[in-house]
């Protein structure tokens, strides 16, 4: 998922060009204490543009990096995203690391999917089951008391940090919940697919761990379970998290299917997130698709092409009949992170179709363009003759539902 742009103000040349060269010096550094002279005032440069409300030099010195330097890039982006969602609060003498964090849940459903204001009872027993299983033991955190949908994220850099800044400062004030007005609030897209974000912001004593993973538990110790040192991995984790959580959580998705991913620091969580979204959303079509047809998954054919803007921003994949031509729906498969058109991106998506039950696949090497619908907005997606054409699924006349698990 790209960082949407928020352009406000006149870009200074000037400090692109200073953004640049401070990400570049630190690209370039040959040790931690080189690095933390980079990292400081690049951090400095970086927050000022923030509280500014100024998106616009940091958007243009990322695009002079990815042209000109991707090691310097990749540091740039780091150096941006811990600036929006961690910082150090003092609070009644105390000084507090204090982090923005995402809990993603990735579901799927014939119906809608829940977003916006959650109940306070469905808060806590979430609050009790992160504390118990997510959270380090001395730390404070709050909860922002809605379900976000992508589209209800914060929009670009400066409004993320802001965000941010109401989350630390109600976390290091000891307050459970975030009110957050739903008249603000974007519209939510309807999606068979879709992920859900639960946000807050932990903050701990300077130094001290944030997360369970962190902690070193003194009963595993003792006893040399699993970890040498006692420390929970992030895999037990997640498990227990899911097993707990999806319970707390499960009034909030009736009619949907959905699976817990393991909190983390909000770009972070957010990245993998993105990343899982795909093979998800692919399992949760071919579900769709077997249960509302009533046929298996070996009578799909998937078609699976490249679409282009500038250069490779996704694939999309169709589900046809073996013997139609018809597209009856699609998905998309957005590159994320480094992918480009080297890696190994039509690999995954065939294995996971693969892994689904279907086994019938056409590749093309089109080179598509990054087409809409005119009318309604949707994605176009291949079919098998090389066309991208509207997705038009059978009227509901034209199949035999069964009921859905």
């Amino acid at each position: 998922m790209k960082k949407p742009r928020a352009l406000h103000r006149t870009r200074s040349l000037r400090l692109v060009q200073e953004l640049s060269r401070l990400a570049a010096g630190l690209a370039a550094s040959g040790s931690r204490i080189e690095d933390a002279f980079w990292e400081s005032r690049l951090a400095a440069k970086i927050l000022a543009q923030l509280r500014a409300g100024d998106d616009q030099n940091l958007e243009a010195a990322l695009d002079q990096l990815y042209e000109t330097d991707s090691v310097a890039y990749g540091e740039f982006i780091y150096a941006i995203e811990a600036a929006i969602e961690c910082s150090l609060l003092t609070h009644e003498n105390t000084d507090n690391d204090v982090l923005m964090f995402a809990a993603p849940i990735l579901t799927w459903s014939r119906f809608s999917i829940p977003s916006g204001p959650v109940s306070g009872p469905v808060l806590a027993d979430v609050r009790v089951q992160l504390q118990t299983h997510v959270m380090a033991q001395e730390t404070r955190f709050v909860l922002a008391n809605c379900l976000f949908s992508p589209d209800q994220l914060p929009r670009g850099y400066h409004l993320t940090h802001e965000f941010a800044g109401r989350l630390w400062a109600a976390a290091v004030n000891e307050e459970h919940y975030l009110h957050i007005n739903p008249r603000q609030l974007a519209e939510t897209g309807r999606f068979l697919s879709d992920t859900r974000y639960l946000l807050g912001a932990v903050a701990a004593p300077q130094g001290k761990p944030m997360f369970r993973w962190q902690e070193i538990q003194e009963s595993r110790a003792s006893k040399n379970v699993h970890a040498p040192d006692g420390r929970l991995s992030k895999e037990e984790i997640l498990q227990a998290w899911q097993a707990h959580g999806s319970e707390a959580l499960r009034p909030l998705f009736q009619g949907c299917a959905f699976e817990l991913l393991l909190p983390d620091s909000f770009f972070s969580a957010w990245r993998t997130a993105d990343r899982l979204a795909r093979p998800y959303s692919t399992h949760a079509t071919v579900n769709f698709l077997q249960s509302t047809l009533n046929i298996p998954a070996s009578r799909l054919r998937a078609v699976i092409a490249p679409f282009h803007d500038q250069w490779l921003e996704e694939y999309r994949v169709s589900f046809t009949l073996n013997d139609r031509d018809d597209v009856l729906y699609g998905i998309v498969w957005a590159l994320v992170g480094d992918e480009d058109e080297h890696s190994d991106t039509v690999a995954q998506i065939e294995s996971t179709l693969r892994e689904c039950g279907v086994t019938h696949i056409v590749t093309l090497d089109h080179h598509f363009l990054l087409e809409y619908c005119e009318e309604c907005g949707a994605p176009l997606f291949p079919n098998p003759e090389g066309e991208a054409v509207h997705a038009e699924f059978p009227d509901e006349g034209e199949v035999m539902p069964v009921h859905l698990h």
